[in-house]
Parts: structure tokens; C-alpha cells; sequence
């Protein structure tokens, strides 16, 4: 019963935020893949590369998305 609890608690507390981290990472990741694809399809950029510093900044959608699902657990519901 107790295993149950911890089981349920693990799950709403840290698999949510992660799975709703992945889905900002992703979202942040395609915006960046999307962009960089069309401005070199449109000529803006002569060279089509993909950094470490495009990882970071998908890493930003991972913790906007993580945090804010996180924080929703402190928001007050009357």
C-alpha cells in the first residue's frame, strides 16, 4: 500500500514534469530545425549547420515546460 503511494507520487511529481520537458524540448528543437531549414532553402544562410548551442537553447523549452508543470503542483486551487 505504501509502495503504491510512493509509485503514484514518483508519477504525478517527476515523470509528468519530465514527459511535459521532453515535449517543450522537442517543440523548441523542431522551431530551431524548421527555421534554420527555410533560411537556407530561402538562401539567408549559405550553410545549413546545426550547433551545440541549438541543443542549449532547446534545453530552455525543456525547463520552461518541466517548470511550469512543476509549478502547477504550488498554484492554489480553491
Amino acid at each position: 500500500m505504501r509502495i503504491n503511494k510512493i509509485e503514484n507520487n514518483v508519477k504525478i511529481f517527476l515523470l509528468n514534469p519530465i514527459k511535459s520537458g521532453l515535449v517543450g524540448f522537442a517543440a523548441f528543437f523542431t522551431l530551431l530545425l524548421v527555421t534554420k531549414t527555410f533560411g537556407y532553402i530561402l538562401g539567408i544562410q549559405s550553410v545549413f549547420d546545426f550547433t551545440f548551442t541549438d541543443v542549449v537553447f532547446s534545453l530552455t523549452g525543456f525547463v520552461l515546460a518541466a517548470g511550469a508543470k512543476f509549478a502547477g503542483f504550488f498554484s492554489s486551487e480553491n
